[in-house]
Order: C-alpha cells, then structure tokens, then sequence
C-alpha cells in the first residue's frame, strides 16, 4: 500500500508541476499581489491533494472504510425528522425573503408590497434566470440575444415548461421547480449524511448547506438546487450500490450543468471498492460480469452531456456551438484554476485602487474568500472526509474555477456537497459551530444584501 500511496502521489506531484511549468512560461502577468495569490492557490491544492491520497487509495482497495458515529433512524423519528427539517427549509426561505425585501427598503424606500417584490426579484440575478425562463418558453433559438441562451443546459428549462402546465406562469414555474428542488435536496442531505454520521451532525450538514453565504440561490429561478439535488442523489444511490440510479441521476445533473459529468469520480471510486470487496471474495467469473455492469453503468453518465452537445448540432449544425459563443461573447474558455487566482487578485487590487467597491466587494472579493475558504476546509478535511467526496471536490474546485473569465465562484461552489459534510468533520467543538454559524449568517445577510442592492453579484 505505501508503494501505491508513493507512485499515486508523484504522479499527482508530476501533473502539478508539469501545470506550474506551463503557467509560468506562457504567463502574461507578473503583479506581485496577483503571482502570489496564484502561488498560494497552488500550494494549498498542491498539499490537499497529497493529504488525500493515502485515504483514497485505502478506500477503493477495500481497506480503510471511514465509520463515524452514525445512529440508526426509527420510523418515527425519521418522519419527525424529515418534518423539522422542511419546515427550517421553508421558514429559513421566508425569512431570506423578508431580509431581502427590508434591505430594499432600506436602500430605496417602500416601493412596493412583498408580493411586488417578490415578482420583480429574478430581474437581479444577472442573466441566468431570464435566460433559462426564455429557453423554457421559446427553446432554442438562432437569431437575436436569445441565441447565446445555447450556452445555458436545457433540463431546469425542461422541468420549468413541465411545471408551467399547474402554474400558467413561467417565473411561478421557475420558482417552484427550484423551491422543490430545495425541499427535496435538505432531505437527501441528511439522509446521505446518516450514512456515516448520528442524528445531530446530519442536520448540521444541511443547516450549513443552507447558511453558506451564495445560498439565497437555492430560492431563484437558477440551477443550483436542482444540480446539488441530482448531485446528492446520485452518489446517496451510490453509497447504496444501487448503480443505474446512481448512474442516471449523474446523467441528468451533467443535462443540468456541465459540471455534473464529473460526478462520474465518485461513483467510479465506490464502484472499484465494491469490486475490490468481490474480487476477494468471490469466484472469478462473478467479478468479471459485476465488471461488466460496472462499466455499463458508468458509460451512462456522461449520457446528459452528449445529449446537450447533440441539441446544439441539432440547433446549429455544430455540437460545440456552445463553447464558439463562451469564447466570443463571454471571453470564456477553460485554464489553470491558479491563474484564476492570479487575475482575480489583479482585479481586486485595481479595483480597490480605484475607489470602485460595487466591483471589488460584489465579484471580486467574494470570488478570492469563496476560493481561499473552499482550498482551506479541502485542506483540513482530506484526511477526514469520505474519500470519495474529497476526491469530487477536488476535481469540481479545479472544473468551476479553471474559467478564465469566472464570476460566479460562491454560487458555484455552494452547489458542492461535500462542503458541508467537511465543515461538520471540521466544527465537532460546540464552540466552533456557533462561531462558524454564526460567521456564515452574517456572511450570507451581507451578501444578500450586495445581491439586493445591486451589486454585480451573478
């Protein structure tokens, strides 16, 4: 095991520094505030990825099998359970909405009624919620603005335009499509959570998911419930060996977002450990057709992103017309997650000399702490966290914040469950809890806030 620990981890060593190689000779700034925020970036990701190895490989070789003080639900309280936890989901909802509403009160006076608010809200959230309404109403088009809506998956649209049959409103049918999806994700979590952990640190995974600060999210009309609901889904249906479910929920996330491909490390890492625990145990021929279903099972799951390449040929005649108008219209492609660091910094630190603070603390800012935060807790936790989940994370942070033109990295990055399952490993001290929620309330109030007022929050 500590040969395979030590070729793992040069290999991994070697792919960093093989990226750190191609950075510095093709970079094309060297501020000091930006090559030291990107080297920082490099070197905590470097170190989780090291502490992380030893646990994954003793996993999927059927070895270490990471056990926490998990307590067995009755019926009873599981259905008490699942009650109190819909009701924080709506309560804690509201309470979000009525913040949002005071804090417009408080910038521009009462201009309207809650209900008034409500209605106008999705107007605020940059461009994803209009896009993804347009794309429900009018599918794809090739003419005019609604043209760069190809760049934007098309199954939240699709459930919208089922949800707009009971609505007859498509920003209602938005609305409630992300709400249950919300409701339904909190009870996922907790589920997934009493896997491995009791009662209390259950519910404390899905009062963080709810607390970090981009979460007010979860209440528009955007992707982000519905992925992290798929997202959980599948790897609790993983975690009960129950693969084609797994394997299809996965599908259906990366029909969601791009991202949602990647779900396909985790399902393949607790695939490999159950064929680990079979090829010890069982005849040869046994393992060989559990093989067999494995790797028909996984084949499905990049199954939502080919069907997405599909209907942009069938749109445009070019399955990578997506990819053509990120470039063009968005100066979007994918790059080194560290040198998104570097020009975030730059930015930041322009923007501060200018005396612009809507830029520096509405993108700018958040988008360095959600970074920081995240690369600190992956750091932390790698040694403690399910294996699986540590290694998703990392292949997710290194995914959503490669762009090179990124603006969404707190919205992004509360849509990766094994955060919350890390800060709970990491909060067990009574102490430590409140103090982080306490941090993370405050956090997302201000947050909101900026959103509110219009700050370029997206």
């Amino acid at each position: 095991m500590e040969k395979v620990n030590r070729s793992i981890s040069i290999i991994f060593a070697a792919i960093m520094l093989a990226a750190g190689v191609y950075w510095v000779t093709h970079a094309t700034s060297w501020t000091v505030m930006g090559t030291a925020g990107a080297v920082a970036c490099y070197g905590l990701f470097m170190m989780t990825g090291l502490r992380a190895i030893p646990a994954l490989t003793g996993y999927i070789t059927a070895g270490r099998n990471p056990q926490y003080s998990r307590l067995e639900d009755t019926k009873d309280l599981r259905k008490k359970t699942w009650t109190t936890i819909i009701a924080w989901v709506l309560i804690s909802r509201g309470l979000m909405l009525i913040a949002a509403y005071a804090f417009l009160i408080i910038k521009n006076g009462y201009t309207g009624s809650l209900g008034d608010y409500f209605n106008q809200a999705w107007h605020v959230t940059g461009i994803d919620a209009p896009s993804y309404l347009g794309i429900a109403e009018n599918w794809y088009v090739t003419e005019g603005d609604p043209r760069f809506h190809i760049v934007f998956l098309p199954f939240f649209p699709i459930l919208i335009r089922v949800a707009y049959f009971f609505t007859n409103n498509y920003l209602a049918a938005g609305y409630a499509v992300s709400n249950l999806c919300t409701i339904a994700l909190a009870l996922v979590a907790y589920e997934l959570a009493a896997l491995d952990m009791n009662r209390k640190e259950a519910l404390r995974v899905v009062k963080y998911i709810f607390i970090f600060p981009a979460a007010f999210f979860f209440l528009l009309p955007m992707t982000e419930s519905l992925f992290l609901l798929l997202s959980l889904l599948s790897i609790y249906l993983a975690r009960q060996k129950k693969w084609l479910f797994a394997c299809l929920c996965a599908a259906l996330a990366g029909f969601t977002r791009s991202p949602g491909v990647l779900l396909a490390v985790p399902i393949a890492i607790e695939l490999w450990r159950d064929l680990a625990e079979t090829y010890k145990s069982a005849h040869k021929k046994a393992f060989k057709r559990k093989l067999a279903a494995a790797a028909g099972c996984l084949a499905i799951v990049p199954l939502g992103l080919l069907a997405y390449l599909y209907i942009n040929y069938a749109v445009y005649g070019n399955a990578l017309q997506f990819s053509i108008y990120q470039r063009e219209h968005w100066f979007q492609r994918q790059y080194l997650f560290f040198d998104t660091v570097r020009y975030q910094m730059e930015y930041a630190v322009g923007k501060f000399k200018e005396g612009d603070s809507r830029s520096l603390f509405g993108l700018w800012l958040p988008n360095l702490l959600a970074i920081f935060t995240t690369l600190y807790v992956m750091l932390r936790s790698a040694k403690k966290l399910h294996p699986s989940y540590t290694a998703y994370m990392i292949v997710y942070f290194v995914f959503v914040t490669g762009p090179t033109w990124l603006l969404s990295a707190p919205r992004y990055l509360a849509a990766a469950f094994p955060l919350a399952f890390a800060v709970v490993l990491l909060t067990k001290d009574k102490a430590k809890d409140t103090a982080i929620t306490g941090l993370c309330i405050a956090g997302s109030l201000l947050y909101l806030a900026l959103f509110v007022w219009g700050y370029p929050i997206y």
